[in-house]
């Protein structure tokens, strides 16, 4: 049925007119096409037009209202639990990567709010890092640093440092009295360095309670399993002293995971270990500080530390953004945990994006002279 036949469906039915009223309507517009038809005005042409328009309108506005109105579909979001279970699922069906060294590369961002109110601005201080794990034992390890100093971390910030002089240091501004902790006197300055090369004599620890590559490469991808182990190398570490809950301990190993060359089934099975613990609820789909797409984990308050913003130290609390096919670290950064001085919570201050992360072929280039300077020594 077309939309012309719902609408004479939706008119009330009406008596035709009688003879008498069709010819007097005949006399009266054949009267009008004779004095008009020389002198069309625009009122007319465009009334005509208004006139069809409405009809059309009509016609149109019936057609909706009398079609059936589609099914609603009301989707569910879906809980942090659910996210990550999803995750796993998909990181445990890829391969593992190949290659001589486990090569992280990426960006550190930290921002200070400075100036005092209406004029206060942010900067930011960026550096670029890189890291050449070898597979083996021995060889060549690498870390690589080099700071591009500080500057307005957006072009509005640029906007007021320029209005303000175009400053190149800053102290931050005395907090008030009732902050707790209080403000360590902090001067900056936008002082650029050279690239730092960190030559290391051994492969070190990458993490999840000190494991060497070969160690990570050995532990198990069932859940259950996985956790045994764990288990023990937490109860090693508490001999020696650092004492830290499972909670804790499962939270720093998923943060590793993120940057170390931590097989897919390993990676799949420490999701799922997390998933069991209070908190997995919270995870979420969010954007990293690049806008890319990621998934969201809430590693707390705890070892976070306070940001001064403005004239007042907040507590921060600690995420890492996951990336949502491979299950990869793609940021970690510092936020906010409540409002404070006009910014919302969870404000970022502090972000460290992943560029590039894999196994590769490729070596460390070091500049001449690198490779004489001891084990744990920096050059440039």
């Amino acid at each position: 049925m077309d939309e012309i036949t719902l609408l004479g469906a939706a008119l009330p039915d009406a008596p035709p007119p009688t003879p008498e009223a069709v010819a007097r309507a005949r006399t009266r517009l054949t009267a009008h096409e004779v004095r008009r038809r020389r002198h069309p005005t625009w009122t007319l042409i465009i009334g005509a037009s208004m006139a069809t328009a409405a009809v059309i309108t009509a016609v149109a506005l019936a057609a909706t209202l009398l079609a059936p109105a589609p099914p609603s579909v009301l989707e569910t979001p879906k809980t942090g639990e659910h996210l990550l279970l999803e995750l796993a699922d998909r990181v445990e069906k890829l391969s593992p990567g190949t290659g001589a060294y486990w090569r992280v590369q990426g960006t550190r961002v930290r921002r200070y709010l400075v100036g005092t109110e209406p004029t206060r601005y942010w900067i930011a201080s960026r550096g670029e890092l890189r890291q050449w794990t070898p597979r083996k034992p021995g060889a060549l390890y690498v870390q690589e640093t080099e700071s591009s100093g500080i500057r307005p971390d957006t072009p509005q910030d640029e906007k007021i440092w320029r209005k303000q002089g175009s400053p190149d240091r800053w102290r931050l501004p005395k907090c008030e009295s009732s902050s707790s902790p209080p403000c360590i006197p902090t001067a900056l300055a936008d002082k650029r360095s050279r690239r730092e090369y960190r030559i290391m004599g051994d492969v070190p620890d990458p993490g999840l309670g000190g494991l060497t590559i070969a160690e990570l490469d050995a532990l198990p991808t069932d859940p259950a399993r996985l956790r045994e182990r764990l288990e023990g190398y937490r109860k090693a570490e508490q001999k020696r002293g650092l004492k830290r809950s499972w909670e804790e301990f499962l939270k720093a190993a998923v943060r590793d995971m993120t940057v170390t060359p931590v097989s897919p089934g390993l990676r799949a099975a420490l999701l799922r270990l997390y998933v069991e613990q209070p908190g997995a609820e919270v995870a979420r789909e969010d954007s990293d500080p690049l806008g890319r797409p990621a998934i969201a984990i809430d590693l707390g308050t705890k070892g976070a530390g306070y940001f001064q913003l403005g004239t007042r130290m907040v507590p921060i609390a600690r995420e890492i953004l996951l990336d949502p096919r491979t299950g990869e670290g793609m940021a970690e950064r510092s936020v906010t945990t409540n409002a404070e001085g006009g910014f919302p919570k969870g404000t970022a201050v502090h972000y460290v994006v992943v560029d590039k992360m894999g196994w590769t072929d490729e070596r460390p280039t070091l500049p001449s002279g690198c490779r004489r300077v001891k084990a744990g020594g920096v050059c440039r």
